[in-house]
């Protein structure tokens, strides 16, 4: 069993460097290339399934890898975006005045993210096979809390910046889950795959 994670393309709030949650932002252009190039990169991963967050630049993104598998994209609620609440579309410079006024945010605690996203990560792997490979096309602050979650805070949230379009692979063992690959690119995932 494996799941591969993958992270939507860009967005024009990803180059402005505002916090992106649950805005439902589109992909650009760039994105747009970003989601055909790991589509292709992907397009021998031979999927059993591929779930995608709801949001426009995840769906984007599925769509583009749903093109080389025989299995239609299903939007999953609990692959969606942290909700940043007040935060949401600020820069870093903003979100820095923002707590250092001490104003509430509202944000979706961590441990309820975290918790969210391993409970469906689980979830679809008690739904099928040992030798399924299932695609999860979510979000940052989504795919680097189940990173921090298997590696024990090693990577993922407040330690990994994660690519635009990059790919993460879970492999599931007998002890539990291991981190095959983490937040590569389309290229450096081909060329992982090629070694494998």
């Amino acid at each position: 069993m494996e799941i591969y994670l993958v992270r939507h393309g860009e967005t024009d709030w990803n180059t402005q460097g505002k916090l992106q949650g649950r805005e439902d932002i589109p992909l650009n252009g760039s994105g747009k290339r970003q989601a055909i190039a790991c589509a292709a990169a992907l397009s021998e991963a031979g999927f059993t399934a591929i779930y995608s967050s709801p949001l426009k630049r995840a769906i984007e993104t599925a769509g583009e890898i749903a093109l080389y598998h025989p299995c239609k994209v299903t939007p999953d609620p609990a692959l969606t975006e942290r909700d940043y609440g007040k935060l949401s579309g600020m820069t870093e410079d903003q979100r820095t005045d923002w707590e250092l006024r001490g104003l509430p945010s509202g944000m979706e605690p961590w441990r309820a993210l975290a918790g969210r996203a391993m409970a469906s990560v689980d979830r679809r792997a008690g739904e099928y096979g040992e030798n399924a490979r299932i695609a999860m096309i979510s979000h940052g602050a989504w795919i680097n809390a189940v990173l921090a979650v298997l590696s024990r805070h090693e990577i993922g949230s407040g330690k990994t910046q994660l690519k635009s379009a990059c790919i993460s692979v879970l492999r599931k063992e007998e002890k539990g889950w291991e981190i095959a690959c983490y937040n590569l690119s389309p290229d450096e995932y081909s060329q992982w795959a090629a070694a494998r």
